[in-house]
C-alpha cells in the first residue's frame, strides 16, 4: 500500500497510522521528517510529512515528543556542498546538523548499500549535495491549528 514511488500518492491516515504506532511502541520523543517540499519534490517524503502534520494537528502525540522538519533548499544551495555552512548557520533554524568526515562517511557508506536507488544522479548527490554535509530543521508545532472559539 506505500510503494516507493515519487509519483505514488500514499495515503495519509495510513502513514500517520504507522508513524503513531511506531512512535507509540518505541517511546520516540523526536521525530524528523521531511518538509511539505520533500527535499526533492518526491510525493513518498511529503506524504511522510503530511502524515506527521498530521499527527501534530490532532493531540495523538504526547506533548513531550518534537517534531522537527528538513529544510529543503533551492537547487544551487542544494549542490554547492559544505560551501552552504554560512548560508545554513545565519539562516534562521531551529536545529543545525553539521556533519563530520566520519558522519560523512557513513552517510555515503549507506547510500552506496542501496544499489537500485543509485542512478547515475545519486553519485552527484553522495558527492556535492549540502544534505551529506549540512542539515536544518524547523520545529513542526503541534495542536489545532486556526481553532477559534466564540
Amino acid at each position: 500500500k506505500l510503494p516507493d514511488d515519487p509519483k505514488a500518492e500514499w495515503s495519509v491516515s495510513l502513514v500517520s497510522s504507522a508513524v503513531l504506532k511506531h512512535i507509540t511502541t518505541h517511546a520516540i520523543n523526536m521525530v524528523l521528517t521531511f518538509d511539505g517540499r520533500g527535499v526533492s519534490g518526491h510525493a513518498n517524503h511529503v506524504a511522510i510529512y503530511k502524515a506527521v502534520r498530521h499527527l501534530a494537528s490532532t493531540g495523538e502525540l504526547s506533548k513531550g515528543c518534537v517534531l522537527l522538519s528538513l529544510e529543503t533548499v533551492g537547487l544551487l544551495r542544494k549542490y554547492i556542498s559544505f560551501l552552504d555552512l554560512p548560508f545554513s548557520w545565519f539562516l534562521p533554524s531551529h536545529l543545525h546538523c553539521v556533519v563530520g568526515s566520519k558522519g560523512y562517511k557513513q552517510a555515503k557508506a549507506a547510500m552506496l548499500r542501496h544499489r537500485t536507488q543509485l542512478l547515475w544522479f545519486r553519485y552527484l548527490y553522495i558527492t556535492l549535495s549540502r544534505y551529506m554535509f549540512i542539515n536544518t530543521f524547523q520545529t513542526i508545532p503541534q495542536g489545532p491549528k486556526n481553532l477559534k472559539i466564540y
